[in-house]
């Protein structure tokens, strides 16, 4: 039976692939910083966890022994992304670790947007290495829409870019299907990379339309300074500059993308945000 490790594993994009990869049978291991992301990771199905840190010079044999399959998740905005995961591709190859599932973003090339830019010298570095690979590379979730939802004031959903900017916001379950379905047949998908993008090319004042019928809440869309806005008091300058030039990219041409690769990975139509929506309704 095969092993499968993530790293990020007690993230919100890290316990969605480990219950992906959970509910197609196989052992999963996850990867995790803290006892309570390794709680996390358990309760979405991983089978075991290991203590890991990027930051750190540590063992890898504890959390790399045994694997068949490494997916490699960065923390967001990770400014030092290159180096750590060019550590990590360097001890998955002396440890035998036999296919790299490199978790990256949609349209990583865009120019002016670092944490993108990173991720674009990670690919790079994969396609150059000998290892064997897979790139999964998802736009926006749908779910980031609906946590600005939970977080309006009054019914009105702020964002730091003008409301009619198009998306193509995908369900992270359907990227996480994605992700399992590529561990199960890494043969299959070696030296791919997968851009994926909802089925919907819709403004964020359209989305918030579409859940407001469907929720029967009232809402609006307003575009506000990023600075007005409720953020981590940890949050750096660098990693607020970062946000703001992501920001910038939305608001001149927002985030479109095509949902052709991943429907045709599914076997089925991806999940509108209608969908998404009412599903996660229904576990809350």
């Amino acid at each position: 039976m095969s092993c499968t490790g993530v790293i990020g594993a007690g993230g919100r994009t890290g316990q969605a692939i480990v219950a992906a990869l959970a509910g197609r049978g196989g052992l999963v291991r996850g990867l995790v910083r803290s006892d309570r992301s390794a709680e996390l990771a358990r309760r979405a199905g991983a089978d075991e966890t290991v203590t890991f840190d990027l930051t750190a010079d540590q063992a890898w044999e504890p959390a790399l022994k045994g694997l068949d399959i490494l997916v490699f998740i960065a923390p967001p905005f990770d400014p030092h992304e290159e180096a750590h995961a060019a550590r990590t591709f360097t001890a998955a190859a002396v440890h035998g670790v036999g296919h790299i599932v490199y978790y990256s973003v949609l349209h990583s090339s865009f120019p002016g947007v670092p944490h993108h830019q990173r991720k674009m010298h990670v690919e790079t570095g994969l396609r150059d290495s000998d290892l064997r690979w897979t790139i999964i590379a998802p736009g926006m979730y749908q779910q980031t829409l609906l946590d600005a939802i939970g977080q309006s004031v009054e019914g009105v959903v702020r964002v730091p870019y003008r409301v009619t900017a198009p998306f193509h916001l995908v369900d992270l379950a359907d990227v996480a299907e994605v992700v399992a379905r590529v561990a199960d047949e890494p043969g299959e998908h070696r030296y791919a990379s997968y851009e994926l993008a909802g089925p919907q090319r819709l403004t964020t004042a359209e989305m918030i339309k579409q859940v407001a019928a469907a929720t029967g809440q009232s809402l609006s869309a307003e575009e506000v300074p990023l600075t007005s806005l409720r953020l981590p008091p940890t949050l750096s300058r660098t990693a607020m500059a970062e946000r703001m030039a992501m920001f910038a990219k939305y608001d001149r041409d927002g985030y479109p993308g095509n949902a052709t690769v991943l429907r045709l990975l599914l076997g089925r139509a991806p999940n509108t945000l209608l969908a998404t929506t009412t599903r996660e309704l229904s576990t809350t």
